[in-house]
């Protein structure tokens, strides 16, 4: 995309959030909405001036919970991959075994990895590792064995080392299968911490959302999910990113 493309863009998201937080803010004052049940931007805005501190507080205890239990997820999701393809005992039990996992609801989990783990932030690392996980392997498992046969008895001709073959090509070809696990992963782990946090908090975005819920704080809890989003669009950048630096020979601009 050219530069005049890009200017455009960042124009035309400019104009769309603007125009629709003015709307917010008009609908709220002409239909004289109570802030307990729908606060204003200007009313969010408020509590951000006022309370920045504490919303960076519980947002860094977020943003770690997050990060580690992503992390965990990340380098577990790539060796259960490369053992899930390699050997067939994996595949006949780990596979079958991550496939029934992730059919269980997270918010029913969550509160056994208190009992297991305890109430610290290890049950919340542990939420998110396990909701960020299941994507990963999948799609390192389709980026691994997804190769042109042709491409493959090539490799196999020129040299009979399975080593080779997995970090000459069939590591590098599951790159892009990977960054765009992590891009769904990321924001799963997001989720996966905000349930713990829900379930046994006393920190974190989570925690303050739930808490302010019970307060009828409405505009304390507009203001944690809005850290809560920028938060994880942070996140998103950083894969995309990642992306960008370690595959620039795969990037592609989505469509004008």
């Amino acid at each position: 995309m050219n530069e005049g493309g890009r200017i455009g863009r960042v124009v035309r998201i400019t104009i769309f959030y603007t125009v629709t937080l003015l709307v917010w803010e008009a609908l709220v004052r002409f239909l004289q909405v109570p802030e307990w049940l729908f606060p204003a931007p200007s009313h969010i805005i408020d509590v951000i001036a006022d309370k920045n501190s504490v919303m960076l507080f519980h947002t860094l205890v977020t943003l770690q919970e997050t990060i580690l239990g992503f992390a965990l997820a990340l380098v577990m999701g790539i060796l259960f991959a490369i053992g899930i393809i390699h050997f067939s005992i994996l595949r006949d039990t780990l596979y079958p075994t991550l496939i029934m996992f992730n059919s269980f609801p997270k918010i029913a989990i969550a509160p056994l990895f208190i009992i297991w783990i305890g109430i610290g932030i290890e049950s919340k690392i542990a939420n998110a590792f396990l909701v960020a996980l299941f994507p990963i392997v999948i799609n390192m498992i389709m980026g691994l064995v997804d190769m042109d046969p042709e491409l493959l008895e090539l490799v196999r001709a020129m040299s009979r080392s399975r080593w080779v073959l997995f970090w000459k090509i069939r590591l590098p070809h599951s790159l892009p299968y990977l960054f765009a696990a992590c891009k769904m992963a990321v924001s799963f782990a997001v989720i996966g911490a905000i349930v713990g946090e829900f379930i046994s908090g006393r920190t974190g975005l989570g925690y303050l959302v739930l808490s302010a819920n019970s307060q009828f704080n409405t505009p304390l809890a507009f203001t944690a999910l809005f850290y809560l989003v920028l938060m994880s669009l942070g996140l998103y950048g950083v894969v995309i990113l990642a992306e960008k630096l370690m595959l620039p020979w795969y990037h592609r601009e989505p469509a004008a």
